[in-house]
């Protein structure tokens, strides 16, 4: 006796067994972030934004540390709210408010960063000058100092569960 009577029977189980394997490879591999890396991802950026502020006599540095404060900042924020939308995890109450307090350190970083690009200096000094003025005579850095002192408080009070 003969399991498949017809030729195209045992193709479409072969079809079907396939598009299931397919399906299984296509699902992500790693499960969603855990609070721990968001959080460690958080105290990265608190990390780069610090030594951004004592790095604020050499503006391209920090302007560096400032960008990637930023990318720190803004993949953990990406992570919380893609974790949020797990339904099998309970809802975070907290979300809300951790989100819009990063969104706004977010803002601060980059108005940061933007004042550095645009007060950018040349990288050679023009005949005639020695040197580049020191960073306390370049008074853009008082405001780049308060965004990233801001964005820091407010990074600082992210609570991550």
């Amino acid at each position: 006796m003969t399991a498949f009577r017809h030729p195209i029977v045992p193709a479409l189980i072969v079809i079907a067994v396939l598009m299931a394997m397919s399906s299984a490879a296509a699902q992500p591999s790693q499960p969603p972030r855990t609070s721990g890396e968001i959080q460690a991802k958080v105290q990265q950026s608190v990390e780069l934004q610090r030594q951004a502020l004592q790095s604020l006599t050499d503006p391209g540095r920090a302007e560096r540390l400032i960008d990637n404060a930023y990318a720190a900042l803004d993949a953990a924020m990406s992570a919380m709210v893609t974790a949020a939308t797990d339904t099998r995890r309970p809802p975070d109450p907290l979300l809300k408010l951790n989100e819009q307090k990063m969104r706004q350190a977010l803002t601060h970083l980059q108005q940061a960063s933007d004042t550095l690009k645009v007060n950018r200096r040349p990288a050679a000094a023009p005949q005639g000058q020695e040197g580049t003025p020191a960073a306390e005579s370049q008074p853009y850095l008082d405001g780049v100092r308060k965004s990233v002192e801001q964005a820091l408080r407010l990074t600082n009070s992210v609570l991550v569960f």
